[in-house]
């Protein structure tokens, strides 16, 4: 794992409908925008040429993919993708994009070449282990060398363009095989070159297993290469609470983060933050203005890098569709923008690559209480209450005391292990 991703800032750019022209000659007109947010990373959704059988939509899921090998040519040609990583570059940031070895597009040049290369169910029918993916077909990793000869070949295709990471897509259902080789092939001569799997959460895992079919669990996963993962694996707990107004869930979701950090290697990273292509934009989870700045701030403060999906910048409230152009707004909520400038800002402090571990409190209510402690065994609380209103909070996380608030520069005092927050707390007692 790297040390230097723990508070880095990866923001995720979903090239089709960041902006009216969808393409990366467009999208290079924004890279001083993003790199001025605090981005260390650029990461792309799928770049590829998106299959045509049973696409979704009338553009199609740019997760069916077509040719590793191609640019999908709505984005652009080869040539301005190789001008974008240089421009990102330029900026001194890196350059991350998804790929997708689990699953082709029914079209795929691989199952025209090689079609012995996919899954197929118990009535021998190449298909895919998830019904409702209706647009793709999965590869079948097991025992086939050439296969993952082949995918190796792809990821060292797009380091010499100059690509600094990937992204798994559903990380947990490739076979462990492809990973290794990776570490062998790759990260052995590119120990740089970062890894970001999407690991899917364990109500998933248990769903493919009792189908006999083989998930990774997180922890092999970070042994066998990946730097971070997604947050999944306390993902649903989450999502309850905010969709049902679930206490019970809210609770259950403490107990999981507390014990986080103890079910994984040392030093492993998840990605933090609650929007992606894939979910519901924060704002859509709540219409309280309390509740966002507060999930806002909660979703960033923990040991790992800040997940931004594009527009949760800007308050941006609408989920982007995957399989049609459905262009973003990135017009600015000035006082919004400015608070996430300042969670990032906060992130990016360089104190914050000295966090040893974040605790979870799991006392009953409805706030989180984080505590993050670094190397010195100085600490720093975040305060973050979920309600809709003020409310006092008392724990015996709360350790009496004079703290400035570093979304404010505010003093608050801690007295009786109890303290009253509307608006997110970040208290140090640091000078």
């Amino acid at each position: 794992m790297k040390n230097e991703l723990k508070n880095q800032i990866i923001y995720q750019v979903f090239a089709r409908n960041f902006t009216k022209e969808g393409t990366f000659c467009a999208f290079n007109e924004h890279i001083n925008y993003i790199k001025n947010l605090g981005a260390d990373i650029v990461y792309f959704t799928p770049i590829n040429e998106i299959g045509l059988i049973d696409r979704k939509g009338d553009l199609g899921s740019p997760y069916s993919i077509k040719d590793y090998y191609k640019i999908n040519p709505e984005l652009g040609t080869l040539e301005d993708f190789k001008s974008t990583i240089n421009k990102i570059h330029d900026a001194n940031m890196k350059v991350m994009i998804d790929v997708v070895f689990n699953h082709t597009s029914k079209d795929s040049t691989l199952f025209k070449e090689h079609p012995d290369w996919f899954y197929k169910n118990k009535d021998n029918k190449v298909t895919s282990k998830c019904e409702d993916w209706t647009d793709v077909i999965d590869l079948d990793y097991k025992n086939n060398k050439e296969l993952v000869k082949y995918i190796v070949d792809v990821l060292k295709y797009y380091i010499d363009l100059g690509v600094d990471g990937f992204r798994f897509d559903v990380a947990s259902m490739i076979d462990i095989s492809l990973y290794k080789a990776i570490q062998k092939n790759i990260l052995k001569n590119n120990p740089n070159i970062i890894m970001l799997g999407e690991a899917i959460d364990a109500g998933f895992t248990n769903y493919l297993r009792s189908k006999h079919i083989e998930a990774i669990d997180d922890a092999t996963l970070f042994n066998t290469g990946f730097d971070l993962l997604y947050e999944y694996n306390t993902w649903k707990e989450l999502r309850e609470y905010l969709e049902q107004d679930n206490i019970l869930s809210l609770e259950r979701y403490k107990i999981l983060k507390s014990y986080e950090a103890g079910y994984n290697p040392i030093n492993a990273l998840r990605v933090r933050g609650i929007e992606n292509h894939d979910q519901k934009r924060l704002c859509e989870f709540t219409t309280s203005t309390l509740k966002r700045y507060n999930l806002a701030a909660m979703a960033s403060f923990m040991n790992g890098p800040m997940f931004i999906y594009n527009g949760l910048e800007t308050k941006a409230d609408h989920h982007l569709s995957l399989f049609t152009k459905d262009l973003l707004d990135l017009s600015i909520d000035q006082e919004w923008f400015d608070f996430i400038k300042k969670l990032i800002d906060i992130k990016k402090d360089p104190i914050n690559k000295d966090i040893i571990i974040s605790l979870v409190d799991t006392t009953k209510g409805e706030f989180m209480i984080i505590k993050n402690i670094y190397k010195d065994e100085s600490y720093t609380l975040g305060i973050f209450n979920l309600s809709t209103r003020e409310q006092l909070i008392k724990s015996d996380f709360l350790i009496d005391g004079i703290y400035t608030n570093l979304l404010d520069n505010k003093i608050h005092f801690i007295e009786n292990n109890s303290i009253k927050v509307s608006k997110p707390l970040i208290l140090t007692t640091r000078k």
